[in-house]
């Protein structure tokens, strides 16, 4: 499973949500891909989705999380994204 982490640029709120959403990933064996909105890739992703808040954790080119969560936030999310994987390959 591969993440896209789409943050807002090099501000230290960014940069304390990369860090969550890394260390939950590498936890849970999942690659991040962190791309920031001023980098031509990050636009491009933005207007594809329309997004509109930063940072976006985005799945398969959905949405699954806005903001800045804490890491037990992170973890829960990331385990509700497993679990309804799991689901859908049964």
């Amino acid at each position: 499973m591969k993440l896209v982490l789409l943050l807002a640029g090099p501000y230290s709120s960014c940069q304390k949500t990369r860090h969550a959403w890394q260390e939950t990933c590498f936890k849970q064996n999942i690659e991040l891909d962190a791309i920031d909105l001023d980098n031509e890739k990050g636009q491009a992703l933005a207007e594809q989705l329309n997004l509109k808040s930063f940072p976006a954790l985005i799945h398969n080119n959905k949405v699954i999380a806005v903001g800045h969560p804490d890491k037990q936030k992170a973890e829960k999310i990331i385990s509700d994204l497993l679990t309804s994987k799991q689901l859908l390959m049964k």
